[in-house]
């Protein structure tokens, strides 16, 4: 105690470094966490609280997301153009047949009940085989269709905007945790070390001026600095450097482009554009209305294919009018089978446009600049606020400091 009373002068000059260590510290996490959280506006608004400023700015970044995936790493029509309509016939039809199988015979009795009960069932079962495969047919070509059009009937902008938006905010904060996290960490640890070196600096400055009205300001100075010196370092250079002819640097996010690649493709393929999302978007989406009436009339028309021998025996018993209206119930039935079977397209589809991988490979040689807004979006609008907040948070405990010394 003696010993502390003596020297107590000189241990608060020599905590100086640590105390500009925590500063730099605690205000590079208060910005990250700022950054991210709360998920919703905290306080009372419209201006007094806060709300992280990737949640906040959801529309914006999901807006960002779409042009990086649209523009840059996924062509919707070559994706596609890997689905085999004939594998989609496959997986489609035994899910199927039973709905053809009753609606033949609703059919046929609709039309005469009484020839139909007396039908052998050899010949029911031949007509079955026959509206199978001009179903399975029927299917092909709607899937062939499908591939080529796919860019009006499969909305990724609104999958997107709906998985990052509104009750799902939470994803784009995940999305730039997971694939910006060894960032985040530097930029939380780095500012201690920052922090401490200018310490080492201001340590320095007050044995030679000791005026304390200068702590505050230095406070400010330090808060600044450690924000902005981890946010670029993260980002800059974009091409390695070499610094005093033996450093070789460059901007940490940039150097794991490969490994940054691989995380945000897993990311949009597994949580965003899944396959039950996209699958989900073709059967109930904005052009589900389209998708229907293509299939039902590709339906009508191979029925009336099919009864072309039987229309005169149809004109001739008067059921001419039940026969249109039995074709479009038949035909409604199995359009409901077609959208309720289509969740038996979600692993073929997985397994056909390979979207990871294609996502992951395109992102991996997108040029620096490009491949840089991936993740500095996050940031950049709001840089200078979160920068800010550091210095506000550096002169607070430049003040505490003031009053100790």
């Amino acid at each position: 105690m003696e010993f502390l009373d003596k020297h107590w002068d000189w241990i608060k000059i020599g905590f100086i470094p640590f105390t500009y260590g925590f500063v730099g510290w605690i205000t590079n996490w208060v910005a990250l966490k700022m950054t991210f959280y709360p998920l919703q506006f905290w306080g009372i608004p419209p201006y007094f609280g806060w709300q992280g400023i990737i949640p906040r700015k959801a529309h914006k970044m999901a807006n960002k997301a779409v042009d990086i995936i649209t523009e840059r790493l996924l062509n919707i029509e070559e994706v596609f153009s890997r689905l085999d309509p004939r594998v989609v016939e496959e997986r489609l039809m035994p899910t199927l047949s039973p709905y053809i199988e009753e609606s033949i015979d609703e059919f046929g009795r609709a039309m005469n009940e009484g020839i139909w009960s007396r039908m052998p069932q050899l010949i029911k079962d031949e007509i079955r085989f026959k509206v199978e495969r001009a179903s399975g047919e029927t299917l092909r070509n709607f899937f062939r269709d499908l591939r080529e059009n796919i860019a009006s009937i499969v909305d990724v902008k609104g999958i997107v905007f709906h998985c990052l938006t509104g009750k799902n905010v939470g994803l784009i904060v995940e999305v730039f945790q997971s694939v910006g996290r060894p960032e985040f960490k530097f930029i939380e640890k780095s500012g201690f070390f920052f922090g401490f070196l200018l310490g080492l600096m201001q340590m320095i400055f007050w044995l030679i001026f000791p005026i304390s009205w200068t702590l505050p300001l230095q406070g400010v100075i330090v808060g600044y600095l450690t924000n902005y010196l981890a946010i670029n370092m993260i980002f800059r250079p974009l091409i390695p450097k070499i610094y005093f002819g033996f450093i070789h640097y460059q901007g940490l996010f940039i150097k794991r482009q490969v490994d940054v690649s691989k995380k945000y493709s897993h990311i949009i393929a597994t949580k965003i554009l899944t396959p039950e999302n996209i699958v989900k978007d073709i059967f109930t989406g904005k052009a589900s209305i389209q998708v229907a009436d293509s299939i039902q009339n590709a339906i009508v028309e191979q029925m009336d294919r099919m009864t072309i021998i039987a229309k005169p025996i149809i004109l001739g018993a008067g059921v001419q009018d039940r026969y249109e209206e039995v074709k479009l119930q038949i035909s409604e039935k199995i359009v409901k089978a077609v959208f309720e079977s289509s969740y038996q397209l979600e692993s073929y589809l997985d397994e056909a446009i390979e979207l990871e991988k294609t996502m992951g490979e395109r992102m991996a040689r997108l040029p620096p600049q490009e491949f840089e807004s991936i993740l500095r979006s996050a940031f950049q609008e709001d840089e200078l606020l979160l920068i800010l907040v550091g210095a506000a948070l550096g002169a607070l405990v430049g003040a505490g400091q003031m009053f100790l010394l």
